[in-house]
């Protein structure tokens, strides 16, 4: 059960990588911050986004709005497998958006 459930939630963090979004806009480009954004997400069991919204914010504003601006384009996840979370028909999932300037 365990196995699932974290094979689920990898899948999600790998799933949430394609919906983040990097600062844009002048002010991103000269300051090219980085640094991390924890964010959480209720999710039912057919994967549908019920809420969203930062955890923890980082210390760069212009990350903060970027993780909300990534937030707000997921309305649809992978559904639960059907042994995953048993008896939940919500799971508040938790995860860390890096922001990484790549050479």
């Amino acid at each position: 059960m365990a196995a699932l459930e974290s094979g689920y939630i990898a899948a999600l963090h790998a799933e949430l990588e394609k919906y983040k979004q990097y600062p844009r806009g002048r002010e991103a480009s000269l300051q090219r911050p980085e640094g991390n954004v924890v964010v959480w997400l209720l999710i039912d069991r057919g994967g549908r986004v019920l809420d969203s919204g930062i955890e923890k914010k980082a210390t760069n504003m212009l990350l903060n709005k970027a993780a909300q601006t990534s937030l707000r384009r997921i309305e649809q996840v992978r559904p639960f497998p059907d042994a995953v979370f048993e008896g939940r028909d919500k799971y508040r999932f938790i995860a860390t958006l890096v922001y990484n300037i790549e050479n």
